[in-house]
């Protein structure tokens, strides 16, 4: 490659706002293009990172591919890896998470397992959230909390990968939830989709999704919330009722514990 390329050293970005919270074995990131402005430098970072999109998004070039990275977006980088980031749509705002070769061998993990974690991980969004708030807090508990919610979503993840033959019915119940996740969906009604048992799909339902049915749904309907709070000017009680929840503070009581924030805080984030 003829271009100059950065390197950017720990817990150091291009965007020109961003603020970090080290823990040591990682470092959080919070990094935000307020405005238009030139982008695209070609770098690399020193450790392997993970980095979601808050809000906003950008065109990522990587050798031999191009990935178009919106609101929600998580993806992978290796150590050394080189890319660039142009940035169409303004405020951007991204998390990043930097892992230390420490965290990696203390755990016995190679940079193939945090990057087949993310690949497989249908929560990353939520999981980031969640992370951030921890990092937010900074406070003696800050760290282990973190690292339990980061082992939690590599096993988790990694697991779900070893289950590589998935029954049908599994693939329908995945389908009907997601594409009905605003209705009130039961087991009956699931049952009657897949022409499987209430009691099967009850027994079997942790062991593919990794969370019980109810976890599943409040989920999908949370991640329904983030987009509009992002996207609309709808209030928070309309973007509740929007996404199915019984009334503002039922929809509160669920955004905090799923995302570890109340609603109203995701706009300062």
């Amino acid at each position: 490659m003829t271009h100059q390329i950065h390197t950017l050293k720990r817990g150091h970005y291009l965007a020109p706002r961003y603020q970090t919270y080290d823990f040591g074995d990682f470092l959080i990131g919070h990094t935000k293009y307020d405005n238009p402005e030139k982008t695209g430098t070609w770098h690399l970072h020193e450790r392997p990172m993970i980095s979601m999109v808050l809000y906003g998004g950008n065109l990522e070039k990587r050798k031999g591919k191009e990935i178009q990275r919106t609101t929600g977006c998580v993806n992978f980088y290796h150590a050394h890896e080189v890319h660039k980031n142009e940035y169409k749509v303004f405020p951007s705002i991204h998390i990043g998470l930097e892992l230390e070769d420490k965290f990696l061998k203390k755990y016995d993990y190679r940079e193939a397992d945090i990057e087949a974690a993310v690949q497989n991980c249908e929560d990353s969004q939520l999981i980031f959230l969640k992370l951030l708030k921890e990092a937010a807090i900074n406070d003696e508990q800050a760290k282990s909390s973190i690292e339990s919610i980061l082992l939690s979503f590599i096993q988790s993840s990694n697991e779900k990968e070893l289950n590589t033959y998935l029954p049908e019915w599994i693939k329908t119940v995945e389908e009907v939830l997601n594409d009905r996740w605003n209705e009130n969906i039961s087991l009956h009604d699931l049952a009657q989709e897949t022409q499987v048992h209430p009691i099967t799909i009850s027994k079997h339902f942790k062991r593919y999704f990794h969370c019980t049915f109810g976890e599943y749904m409040r989920k999908l309907k949370v991640k329904q919330a983030i987009t509009l709070l992002r996207s609309t000017n709808l209030s928070l009680t309309e973007t509740a009722y929007a996404c199915g929840f019984a009334d503002h503070s039922h929809f509160t009581r669920v955004f905090k514990a799923t995302t570890g924030h109340l609603p109203k805080e995701l706009a300062k984030i």
